[in-house]
């Protein structure tokens, strides 16, 4: 089964030949010869040395990656002394010299370092662990090497992908999900944290880095965008939408609706403005997610 990546004008064409994982013995011999196809190999523990037919050794380490292009000779061995094991897997296809390039190897520079690795094992673990040669595992196994270019595109093209802010990212839009979900709830910050798997302080310094705000003060304008919603498409009185929003207060309630809004909720319920209620969540959420 061929596959094809069509992006910014240029088309990619692939087939997996084969997907295979080698925990290599430190007796192991090189391997000489020249490539019938293209083997991208991914070192997961160990080290070991490639030779290019010029006579140019390269040593190769844990977290690093390396490419044999079709048609090209190489010779490479395991280091004796701390072996390495690999994921591998073999390409054939149209434009591959065009596609490796977008992912940071040429022929000269046929291999290279990983940022946080750790990210790539899972995907190349359940690239290695889904290929049969059925059409369905196929398919399957294409789509976590394209997730796995995908990575070393965006490691090319930002020059170094900070995954920690990725990371952030993920963890505030979870967050938000959860409070979102729950917003009639009476939520603490101890409890938002405990659901997420994280200290209260931590909590509180993730939303004043991401949102410039407490996770109080977002909960608060979420409640008050699903009030404007209610005021909005139902004749609810304003105790009943306060109860609704996850106020039990109805004074508490009306001082941070005049807050948000600049009017008190019976005004709000009169004039029912035509405005989009969850504007300022979407906003906020598209802050989070770096696209603002």
């Amino acid at each position: 089964m061929t596959f094809s990546v069509d992006e910014f004008g240029e088309e990619y064409k692939f087939r997996i030949g084969k997907v295979g994982y080698e925990h290599c013995p430190p007796s192991k011999g090189p391997v000489s010869r020249v490539r019938p196809n293209n083997a991208w190999h991914f070192v997961l523990f160990g080290r070991g040395t490639v030779i290019t037919a010029d006579g140019k050794m390269y040593k190769i380490n844990r977290g690093e990656s390396f490419l044999l292009y079709q048609d090209e000779y190489y010779s490479y061995y395991p280091d004796p002394q701390d072996p390495w094991t690999y994921v591998w897997v073999e390409l054939t296809g149209d434009n591959l010299e065009a596609m490796f390039r977008q992912c940071g190897f040429t022929k000269e520079k046929f291999h290279k370092s990983l940022n946080e690795f750790d990210s790539y094992v899972e995907l190349l673990k359940s690239m290695k662990d889904s290929f049969d040669e059925s059409d369905v595992q196929q398919m399957r196994t294409c789509a976590y090497l394209i997730l796995i270019m995908s990575r070393c595109i965006e490691e090319e093209r930002e020059g170094k992908v900070d995954f920690k802010i990725i990371r952030k990212r993920r963890q505030m839009r979870d967050i938000l999900t959860y409070m979102n979900n729950n917003f009639n709830l009476p939520l603490t910050n101890e409890e938002i944290a405990a659901e997420n798997g994280l200290a209260t302080r931590t909590l509180t310094a993730l939303f004043a880095e991401m949102l410039q705000m407490t996770p109080v003060q977002y909960l608060n304008a979420y409640r008050i965008a699903i009030s404007c919603e209610r005021f909005q498409i139902t004749d609810m009185t304003v105790a009943e939408v306060a109860k609704w929003s996850g106020f039990d207060d109805v004074k508490y309630f009306s001082r941070v609706f005049r807050k948000e809004k600049g009017m008190s909720p019976q005004e709000y319920k009169k004039t029912k403005p035509n405005e989009d209620a969850f504007a300022w969540v979407k906003k906020k959420e598209a802050e989070v997610m770096g696209s603002k």
